[in-house]
């Protein structure tokens, strides 16, 4: 997470929980529940654009709030093990896989263990 000086007018749980919410309503419209990421932000901002996040308004949208807390929209969504990240030559899509989104518990039991190029080396204690 990147340390800035903004101040925020909501937590970061409640921005956490907007966030995800909106995603999860965006993505679960369409029937293969995917999206192209330059749609699904700007639908993002247009859905949340009744909270008031910060009192200047260049810094008043949540795609601005992912760019400075969580390096962007892209870095945020791929800590979650509910959102896929399709990328083609030409554009990024992000899908939704509905059957992992636990909506009573949607904190930190959905986030991924490992990024796709971190390794997790498991010693088998039987083997000796």
């Amino acid at each position: 997470m990147v340390q800035n000086s903004i101040q925020w007018n909501l937590s970061s749980e409640k921005c956490f929980e907007i966030i995800n919410l909106t995603l999860i309503d965006i993505l679960s419209e369409r029937k293969d529940r995917t999206f192209p990421l330059n749609r699904l932000v700007e639908l993002l901002n247009s859905r949340t654009k009744i909270y008031k996040l910060n009192n200047i308004k260049k810094y008043n949208s949540f795609s601005k709030y992912l760019k400075l807390e969580h390096d962007g929209i892209l870095k945020f969504i791929e800590d979650y093990n509910f959102y896929g990240v399709i990328k083609t030559e030409r554009h990024i899509f992000v899908k939704l896989y509905k059957n992992l989104v636990d909506l009573d518990n949607l904190s930190y039991s959905s986030k991924r263990l490992t990024r796709d190029s971190d390794w997790i080396l498991i010693e088998d204690s039987d083997s000796d």
